[in-house]
């Protein structure tokens, strides 16, 4: 515990202001040893969580000033190109094997409701598994205990992604491992592979912030490949309008999804609930909808007085492997 302790304090002083990094990193680095000292005597650790660790960066999808707006796509008259129907007929596909049971595609709107940024803030997390599903909660891959946050999750009948962190514009912090449009495909496979790798039992995989990389279609491509060798969904989060992530998985093969909600840019609690209203409009109006949102006290609030009234208003909540199937046409 206190190596895990050392290491996450290093890592979080390489992220302190310039101005006083080293004081405060020592002092951080001594408060968790403490911590972790009188957390093994049966005391309470001064931090509860990492977000009460000083200057702890903040994990977000939002980049400031830029609130991003409720998006729609018109139906798809095309049929499926060749390889996506490949991809659907296959029952070694990673992402139907792993998928939340769904029989009742047709006779409802669906709305699948998102949630990123999970496993970070243990307990916030745990609320929003406790909730009832099936919605989707998608796991950082740096993580603490991350495997055995992801069984609990599923054993509360929820679907599991994989939020892989991206680069953004701006100067938001995407956190350790990020793929970010310097690296060479090399770089790209070796960090995408070992965000795969964190745990098991997802069924694809949405961009965490990634602004700037999403808008890089030669990354998107390299990462790509590495989750249609895998039998896995992607779900485009569309922080940046300028997004190839949904193109460039249909080009190469992969199921897609795109988020057409965010629930919390504004973290008040009637924001969220205006925009679970725009979510349940969206699916009325082209059968399906996808909202994101994030383990805020706010958005969970929010989500509790929800949940329990999407079947009176003839909506279904629905995992976001069925709202794949929906949107492609496949059973």
């Amino acid at each position: 515990m206190f190596v895990g302790s050392l290491f996450g304090g290093y890592w979080l002083a390489q992220r302190l202001d310039l101005t006083d990094r080293d004081g405060v990193a020592r002092d951080t680095l001594e408060d968790m040893k403490r911590g972790a000292s009188s957390a093994t005597g049966g005391s309470q650790p001064k931090y509860a969580r990492l977000e009460d660790l000083p200057d702890f960066p903040k994990y977000t999808e939002a980049e400031p000033g830029k609130p991003r707006a409720t998006l729609g796509e018109k139906p798809r008259q095309a049929p499926p190109r060749p390889q996506q129907i490949a991809a659907s007929a296959s029952i070694e596909q990673t992402w139907r094997r792993n998928a939340v049971p769904f029989r009742d595609l047709d006779s409802r709107p669906l709305i699948a409701i998102v949630i990123d940024d999970v496993g970070l803030d243990r307990p916030r997390s745990r609320r929003a598994w406790e909730l009832p599903g099936p919605m989707t909660m998608s796991f950082l891959p740096y993580a603490k205990e991350l495997r055995e946050q992801a069984k609990s999750a599923r054993a509360k009948g929820h679907e599991l992604m994989l939020h892989l962190p991206m680069e953004p514009n701006g100067r938001n912090d995407p956190g350790p491992n990020a793929l970010l449009v310097s690296l060479n495909d090399a770089e790209l496979r070796q960090r995408t592979n070992g965000a795969l790798d964190s745990f098991e039992g997802f069924v694809g995989v949405n961009n965490h912030m990634g602004s700037r990389f999403t808008a890089f279609r030669p990354g998107m491509e390299t990462v790509m490949r590495q989750f249609k060798a895998r039998g896995l969904m992607f779900l485009d989060s569309r922080t940046t309008a300028q997004s190839v992530g949904d193109q460039t998985a249909h080009d190469q093969g992969v199921p897609s999804i795109v988020r057409h909600v965010f629930l919390d840019d504004d973290e008040t609690l009637d924001a969220v609930r205006r925009k679970l209203a725009e979510a349940e409009a969206v699916a009325r109006r082209q059968g399906f909808a996808v909202a994101i949102g994030h383990p805020h006290d706010v958005t969970l609030q929010a989500l509790a007085e929800w949940l329990p009234t999407v079947q009176s208003k003839g909506l279904a909540l629905a995992p976001s492997s069925a709202v794949l199937r929906k949107r492609n046409g496949w059973d």
